[in-house]
């Protein structure tokens, strides 16, 4: 069995990034890797998993996770799962039979929506998880270090894909102070 990296934080901290990073690091050849992303972020190229300071990596966009199945050879060694919050509850499932078949899984996602409850699959995601890597980001209020991701419309869709115009990171006090009166 292989093991299951869980990059997680709010929006800022740097979860692409260390996603990246770790693809990066990789000794496998790049044919055994595989990398994907949902197709609804289309914030930025749809072949490439991209940070929003412009670092990017090959990557495929799918609609669900069960299209991972459709991707992966069996030369695949390693699987890269961006904005993995998005992908429904089946992704558990395909992670852990990844794992079992002896592909190493790294994923990066949200692990609290913007009111602070669990995103989607992210707590069974955790718990399945061999190694974790939380990342902070800096609160736009006053620079300290934030784990929340406050959006600064009064939309009430669970899902709004957005960058700095839609959210902000912000430290507990931060984010408490504007979310008064909208929980």
């Amino acid at each position: 069995m292989r093991d299951f990296t869980l990059i997680y934080g709010c929006m800022f901290a740097g979860k692409t990034t260390e996603l990246i990073g770790q693809y990066n690091a990789s000794t496998v050849d790049n044919h055994e890797r595989l990398a994907v992303k949902p197709l609804l972020d289309n914030r930025y190229q749809a072949a490439s998993i991209n940070t929003h300071s412009g670092l990017q990596m090959p990557g495929h966009r799918i609609a669900k996770a069960e299209e991972i199945y459709t991707l992966i050879t069996p030369f695949t060694k390693e699987l890269y799962i961006d904005e993995v919050q998005f992908m429904g509850p089946y992704v558990i499932e395909i992670i852990g039979e990844m794992m079992m078949n002896g592909v190493r899984v790294v994923a990066a996602g949200l692990d609290k929506d913007y009111l602070n409850r669990d995103f989607g699959p992210m707590r069974a995601l955790k718990n399945l998880a061999t190694n974790r890597i939380q990342v902070f980001a800096k609160c736009n209020v006053c620079g300290g270090k934030a784990q929340y991701t406050y959006r600064q419309s009064d939309s009430k869709e669970l899902v709004l894909v957005g960058h700095n115009d839609a959210y902000q990171a912000r430290c507990l006090e931060h984010w408490e102070e504007g979310m008064k009166g909208r929980l």
